[in-house]
C-alpha cells in the first residue's frame, strides 16, 4: 500500500505471511549431522511501513523504513545439525539517502539497524546490528565511469560466547566503452588488505581483483 500525498512524498506500508519447507539437504543433516526427521517448516508474518522523499529536481532523495518480523520454527544450524528455533522476533529500521552533486558525479548512503533475538532473547547468530554502506559514483562525459564502494558490518554473534568482530571493505570497479559495443571494465576488491572474517574460523579473500570484456550486439 502506498499513498503520495504531493509529488515529492510517498508513504509506504506492507504486511505479509511467509512459509518455507526444510530441504533435503537440512533434513539429512547435510552429511556431516545427523539427521533430524522432526525439523518443521518455518513460518512468518511481517509488516514494515516507510516513506520516502526526493527533491522536485530529482538530485536528492531519502527514504526511512521501520520493521518488524516473528519467525515461528526458524530452521538454524549447529554443529550437532540443523534444528528450529522455536520462536525468533526481528525488528529494526533501515536509512537510505542519495544526493546527486553534479550532472557526473553522486553520493549513496545506507545504514540499517537490525534487533534480532532467538527463543531465549539472545541476540541471533550472524546478524549484525549495524550495518552499511556508502557508494560514490563518478560517470563524467565520455568512455570512462566508475564507482568506489565503502562496507561496513558490524560486530556480530557468532554463539552463544564468541563474536565475530565488526570490519570495514572498500571496492573500487570501473569501465571504459571502447565503442558502441565493446566495453572493458575491472574490479578491485578489499582494496586496502583488511584482515576480516563473516563467519568466525573461516576466511575471506585478500586483495583481490577481475578484468573484462563485455560485448553488446
Amino acid at each position: 500500500m502506498a499513498f503520495n500525498p504531493n509529488e515529492t512524498l510517498t508513504l509506504r506500508a506492507s504486511w505479509g505471511q511467509g512459509f518455507k519447507a526444510p530441504t533435503l539437504f537440512q533434513l539429512s543433516g547435510g552429511g556431516f549431522a545427523a539427521p533430524n526427521p522432526n525439523l518443521q517448516p518455518e513460518t512468518s508474518q511481517a509488516f514494515d511501513a516507510g516513506v520516502d522523499w526526493r527533491s522536485r529536481d530529482g538530485r536528492l532523495s531519502a527514504s526511512l523504513t521501520v520493521f518488524n518480523a516473528d519467525i515461528e520454527d526458524l530452521i538454524s544450524f549447529a554443529f550437532s545439525g540443523y534444528f528450529n528455533d522455536a520462536e525468533v522476533e526481528t525488528q529494526g529500521g533501515d536509512l537510505a539517502g542519495r544526493v546527486e552533486i553534479t550532472d557526473w558525479f553522486g553520493v549513496e548512503a545506507n545504514y540499517a539497524y537490525i534487533d534480532a533475538t532467538d527463543t531465549n532473547g539472545d541476540p541471533l547468530r550472524r546478524i549484525p546490528e549495524h550495518s552499511g554502506d556508502v557508494r560514490f559514483r563518478i560517470d563524467p562525459e565520455g568512455p570512462l565511469s566508475g564507482a568506489v564502494l565503502v562496507r561496513y558490518n558490524g560486530e556480530e554473534p557468532n554463539s552463544a560466547t564468541t563474536q565475530v568482530d565488526g570490519w570495514t571493505r572498500v571496492d573500487v570497479n570501473g569501465s571504459y566503452d571502447l565503442n558502441d559495443r565493446v566495453e572493458l571494465f575491472a574490479r578491485i576488491e578489499n582494496l586496502f588488505d583488511a584482515e576480516y572474517q563473516q563467519i568466525l574460523g573461516y576466511g575471506t579473500p585478500d586483495l583481490s581483483g577481475s578484468v573484462g570484456i563485455r560485448l553488446r550486439y
